[in-house]
């Protein structure tokens, strides 16, 4: 493989990033993290299983009697999409290899912090807020952390009253090694209580 084709692949690799991270795909991605948290609870599931709802919805993703309000934690100092947009105008304008320029993944990272709180604030904020004062006692809060340096969550730090008096009707989260069910009202779809403040690791 010449130097022209390594080039035209980088740029087809990095014009896929600035699509799946792109606003029009937000729907794709909330499917993903579903599957994800699904697969890790050992839910069997296809994709034919997760439906998206309209964006006036308060459900992003439907899953049985589940209805998933899926929200990320990110790193507050990363601007993602301008990140892949940056690579792939580099590669774009590239001449050779050496003209490649993925300085864009270059930003300080956040300071170290405990997970466990970051959920736990992500979940009260979003629950005082009035786009779903209305609605979080039937919806699933599914909190997906991309965040770095931030710890991981152990079970004895998982309080369930810490999260009832916020309303939703269950909150759980995922990250890159983990997934937990953190709090389930008795209305809570089965599938999630039975897993209640359960953390079960990925596998590798």
């Amino acid at each position: 493989m010449d130097e022209h084709e390594i080039l035209k692949h980088l740029k087809e690799s990095a014009w896929q990033d600035v699509k799946y991270f792109s606003n029009s795909n937000k729907e794709e991605r909330e499917r993903w993290v579903v599957s994800d948290f699904l697969s890790v609870l050992g839910i069997e599931h296809s994709v034919a299983d997760l439906q998206s709802l309209e964006q006036e919805s308060k459900v992003d993703v439907r899953f049985r009697n589940a209805q998933f309000q899926v929200k990320e934690i990110p790193d507050p100092n990363l601007l993602r999409g301008k990140m892949y947009k940056d690579t792939y105008n580099s590669i774009n304008m590239a001449k050779s290899l050496g003209e490649v320029s993925l300085v864009g993944d270059l930003h300080d990272l956040p300071q170290i912090s405990c997970m466990y709180e970051l959920v736990l604030e992500k979940a009260g904020d979003l629950a005082n807020s009035e786009t779903y004062r209305d609605t979080k006692s039937v919806l699933d809060l599914l909190i997906y952390v991309t965040r770095p340096r931030a710890s991981l969550i152990q079970a004895h730090e998982i309080k369930s009253e810490d999260f009832a008096e916020f309303g939703w009707r269950s909150v759980s989260c995922i990250n890159s090694k983990q997934g937990v069910v953190l709090y389930s009202s008795q209305s809570a779809p089965k599938f999630i209580a039975d897993r209640s403040q359960n953390v079960v690791v990925k596998n590798g």
